[in-house]
């Protein structure tokens, strides 16, 4: 009886151990381990870029369309921790927002609705009134944050050279915790959106 109690009790522990250490996966590519490997695997999807230090950007195709991947990775032991899309936005408010909402609804079909949804418009600025300007001018904010098995996923609307873009950050939650653990910054989706912006 005790050697049965002893064996199921092992394997909880084992199940619970394996459900802490599950990742998020961004495609085929877990959000975990050496940012050097994770950018050969993005390579061999056809992908062109580079890495520096604890970034790496590349571009190339998803789904038939040309985005940029920002790969970041904690500063000490380089574990990767966030994959970004940029997709290549539009000039014109209707094509953008069309673009964020395609996004969303691919999204939301793979990890169900948004946990959190951001709409934030500052005066005079509307969806109605100049939304390409109140996007220049930094007066709005829209993002939809998802719960996914082992981290987040935030889709964006950010301005980046005459355009609204859509960007996609994958975090994930453990290796996250090792970013701020090893000096990153508090904000992770911020950085994300910072670092996506300079490239």
């Amino acid at each position: 009886m005790m050697k049965r109690i002893t064996f199921i009790l092992a394997c909880l522990l084992c199940t619970i151990t394996m459900l802490g250490e599950e990742h998020l996966m961004f495609r085929s590519l877990p959000i975990d381990g050496d940012l050097k490997t994770a950018v050969k695997t993005v390579k061999k999807w056809g992908f062109m870029g580079m890495k520096i230090k604890n970034v790496a950007a590349l571009m190339g195709k998803l789904d038939n369309e040309d985005v940029i991947l920002t790969l970041m990775a904690t500063p000490e032991s380089h574990t990767l921790f966030s994959v970004t899309i940029i997709y290549e936005g539009a000039k014109q408010w209707d094509d953008s927002w069309a673009e964020y909402q395609n996004i969303n609804a691919a999204v939301a079909a793979q990890y169900g609705e948004p946990t959190e949804i951001i709409s934030q418009w500052e005066s005079p600025y509307s969806m109605d009134n100049n939304p390409m300007q109140a996007f220049k001018e930094d007066k709005v904010t829209y993002s939809s944050m998802y719960t996914a098995q082992g981290g987040k996923v935030v889709v964006n609307m950010v301005y980046i050279e005459e355009k609204i873009c859509t960007i996609v950050a994958y975090i994930d939650e453990q290796n996250a915790a090792l970013y701020k653990a090893e000096g990153g910054t508090e904000n992770i989706i911020d950085e994300n959106a910072a670092l996506n912006i300079e490239e």
